[in-house]
This record gives structure tokens, sequence and C-alpha cells, in this order.
């Protein structure tokens, strides 16, 4: 299709080319009237009723969405003879790309994108949406200016809310590889942990650099189904002599559990198993072994065991030779005891000469085992006291967030009410009065009639609130409703590097 034919299609937008095709064709293309780059989605015009009843869950989905690891739908619309919605565009690619390229990613990179993509899954499920297609092509990436890539979760197509009904046909539409068992056994109940099982497939594959189990050309759909129903996952192994942190291979085994009550999907968990194997993994990269030293054993080993010292003379058997001297010097032949004494003495005397100098290495060695035990002791003790005080930090840290938090204030400016109803250009100000800087901080809108039931509601995040700052936004228009408002929902602070680390216990 030509350009200007595109164009006539897309009325505002500047078409630069083709990105994907499959069910919906993906553009590339600049809004005139911004210069920005953005990414149009379409059916072609031949799409079957339940292909455009996904698109608009999908659209109806995703124009809610407002997090920085969600792609974000600019318009939508579905009056046109070629339905579409515009999204920003990502410029960088997707994570298969990056798979593709480099044959796996690094446990570093994986668990970075692992935390964004969970934090992509907190707000979609708290919203009863079950994305049901996670896979490496919906998972896109951009450079930061740090070097780092950014992840998103995109591609709503097979999504669903919680209350409806899945239907064979959205089965057809999930990818085989990255499926739950149940999606399979039971598609009727697919929920939230299906989401969970893929994305313990992907992040198996950023690993590895392949699927748990594969689809190909020699395997029949039947042997594939029945592989993923009852056989455990292959142990993930890495194309690298890298050995993999324990604890993620233990994550991946509750992600890719078959039974959904087995499976883990509590974000905050995973964020804190992902969080402790990207510290191990740091202290496996520097050579060294993030455990606590023991004691020393060779302090509490017997010195028989160290080897058999020489015998030392007691002061008992020393002494023991005085009585018999003063028994000699009584008797009246004075001279054979005499020299029977000084035998005697100087037998004494040279042994004592000989072994005098035996106890001094024991003594040595014992005095730099208590050395060595004192050493210890001091660092523990000074780790303990420094535990003791980050944890005192911690704690006067987050009364200052709880109350920082109660101090968020919100409100609601402007709000454009039509004649039968309606909500447009409403903005939402936040202000942060306190001196805590907040990571996110999300924000319900409600829509309500005049009566004050509620019609809709969305959540908007505002990153990045520094102290005392005013944070202004545009909330999405609502074609119902002549009430609103607005509140704080949650707010996640930025912990201060100096409360994250863990102290030492290592001299």
């Amino acid at each position: 299709m030509a350009t200007v034919s595109f164009n006539t299609h897309f009325p505002g937008y500047d078409v630069l080319g083709e990105i994907t095709r499959s069910n919906a064709r993906v553009l590339k293309a600049r809004h005139i009237a911004t210069g920005d780059l953005v990414a149009i989605k379409h059916f072609a015009l031949n799409t079957d009723a339940d292909t455009l009843r996904r698109f608009e869950r999908e659209s109806a989905i995703m124009t809610q969405m407002d997090h920085p690891n969600i792609v974000k739908v600019r318009e939508v619309r579905l009056d046109t003879d070629l339905p579409y919605l515009v999204m920003d565009y990502v410029e960088g690619g997707n994570l298969r790309q990056l798979i593709t390229g480099s044959g796996h990613l690094s446990v570093e990179m994986t668990i970075r994108m692992g935390l964004q993509i969970l934090d992509a899954f907190r707000l979609i499920h708290a919203h009863g949406i079950v994305h049901r297609d996670v896979k490496p092509e919906n998972i896109l990436y951009h450079k930061l200016a740090s070097g780092e890539l950014h992840f998103l979760l995109t591609d709503f197509g097979v999504a669903r809310l919680h209350e409806q009904p899945v239907t064979q046909t959205g089965q057809s539409l999930m990818t085989y590889e990255y499926a739950a068992p149940e999606q399979f056994d039971n598609p009727r109940q697919v929920d939230k942990t299906a989401d969970y099982y893929a994305f313990g497939v992907v992040l198996y594959e950023c690993f590895t650099g392949k699927v748990p189990f594969v689809l190909g050309s020699e395997t029949g759909i039947v042997t594939f189904m029945n592989a993923v129903l009852t056989t455990p996952p292959p142990a993930p192994v890495l194309p690298t002599s890298q050995l993999l942190p324990e604890g993620l291979e233990e994550l991946l085994r509750q992600l890719l559990a078959k039974k959904t009550t087995d499976r883990i999907d509590d974000p905050d968990e995973i964020k804190l198993i992902l969080k402790q194997a990207e510290v191990e993994q740091l202290y496996r990269e520097k050579g060294r072994q993030p455990a606590i030293p023991k004691a020393r054993t060779e302090s509490h080993t017997p010195v028989a065991a160290q080897g058999a010292p020489r015998p030392v003379a007691k002061p008992a058997q020393v002494k023991s030779s005085k009585p018999v001297v003063a028994q000699s010097t009584s008797r009246r032949n004075w001279l054979l005891p005499a020299l029977l004494a000084l035998v005697v003495l100087g037998g004494v005397l040279a042994y004592w000469g000989f072994n005098r100098t035996d106890p001094q290495p024991l003594a040595v060695e014992e005095s730099t085992n208590v050395t060595s035990t004192t050493a210890e002791v001091d660092t523990a003790r000074q780790a303990e006291e420094a535990r003791l005080r980050l944890e005192q930090a911690r704690q006067q840290y987050q009364a200052e967030v709880s109350e920082a938090t109660r101090k968020l204030a919100v409100r609601t400016m402007g709000g454009d009410v039509g004649l039968f109803g309606g909500v447009k250009n409403l903005s939402i100000q936040l202000k942060n009065p306190s001196v805590v800087t907040f990571r996110s901080v999300a924000v319900k809108v409600e829509y309500l009639k005049g009566n004050g039931r509620l019609l809709k509601s969305t959540v908007m995040y505002f990153n990045q609130v520094g102290p005392a700052a005013t944070m202004t936004r545009l909330a999405p228009d609502s074609q119902r409703g002549t009430r609103f408002k607005a509140k704080v929902l949650r707010a996640d602070p930025e912990i201060p590097d100096s409360l994250s680390a863990t102290p030492s216990l290592t001299p």
C-alpha cells in the first residue's frame, strides 16, 4: 500500500514505514503536529468480528495504563475504515532480537528486565487483566542515556479482563511455547498465574538461550502438550561456564510449576528473590562468596591434634628432687650422697635446659589463636553494631516515608463536562511537600454520576517525584460521568543507597 494511501487512512500522521505484520500491521509514523515518532497498529479491512472485539479490548485496557514499563497508547480510533491505535514509538527493539543477537542474555541484564516486567504485572493484574501472551516479542526496550536498557510490556492483543470468558479462538492465538499448562488443559480458568508461567519461560530462555519445551517440526502438538502438562522442565544450563545463582534455579522451578496452586505469583516475593540473586551474582563476579565467615576451627582444636608437643617438666617434678637432696645431706657418709645429689641435680638441670624452649612455640601458637579469635569477635561485634545502626536508620526513614506519604496532596484542575456527560481536559496536580523522593506515586482518578455512583476509574503514575515538587498531568478523557475526583493510591519511595547496602562481616 502506498504511503499516500496510508496517510489518507491516518490523518495527522506521516507514515514512514512498516515495523511488523502478523494479525495486525504496525507502522512507524510521525505525528505532524508535534513531530513525535509513533507506532500505529491497525487491522486489515477484512477484520473479523472476534478480532475486532479483541482489538477494542486491547485499546480499552492500554488507554488506562500509565506506567513507565508499559507502552503508552496515545489515541484510539475504532470508527474508521481501518480501526487503529497510536502508541509511543519505542526506539530500540524487542527482547527476541536481544536473545537472537547474542544467543542468551547475561544474568545481570535478565534480572534487570525481570524486575521491570514485574512492575508492569503489578499494575495490570491489579486491574484484573491477564495479558495471556507474554513472550520476548512483546517485551520492547530502548537505551537510556546511562547506557542501560529500559524494558516495556506491550501488545495486549489477546489479553482479557478477568470477568470475561475465554474462548477457543482466544486460546488459538496464544504462543504455545510460552503457554501455561492450564491454557491447554483448562483454558476457561486461566488467571494471572498464566502470565507468571510465561514470565518463567522468558527468564529461562534469557538465561539458557532456549525455551524449556520446544515445539518443532519433528514434535507433534499432542506430544508437545503432554510434555508441558506432565514433564518437569529440564534443569537450566547456561551456554557459558558461569553458574546460575541457586536462588534463580529455585525461582524458575516455582514459576514453571504445573499446578497454579504451586506456582509463585507474588510480585514482591519474586522481586526479593531477584534482588538477592543480583547481590549473589555481584559477589560471584568479584570472586567472593556472600557467606558469613565462620569462627576459625583452629582456635578450638586441642593442642594434641595439631602435633604432639614435647613433654614439659612440671613444677612438682622439679621440686621432687629437693627432698632427695635434703635427705642426702643428713647422712653421715656425705661424699657419695653428695656426688649422687650432684648427678641428680645436673640431670634435672640438663633436662630443664633442653626442654625450656619447647613451651615457647606453644605459647606463641596459643597466643596467635587467641589474638585471631579476639579479632574475629571484634569484627563480628562491629558488624552487628553496624547492622543495628542500619536497621535503626531504615526504621527512621520508614517513619519519614509514612509521614511524607500522608502529606502527599492531589487535586483536580479544569475538566470540561459535556452536555450529556463525559469529561475532557481534566488535569491532576500532585504536591509533595516533604523531603522524601518518591520513585512512583499512583493516583486513582474516578469519574462519577451526579448521584455519586462510580462509573469509571483509572490509575495515573507520577514518576520521580522529588522533594517539594509539584507535578501536573492530563488525565484520560472519559465518555461518561459528570463529576470526578482523585486520590493517592500508593507511593513507592526511593531507597537511598546508604540504606540499601548490606553491612559486611568480613574485616
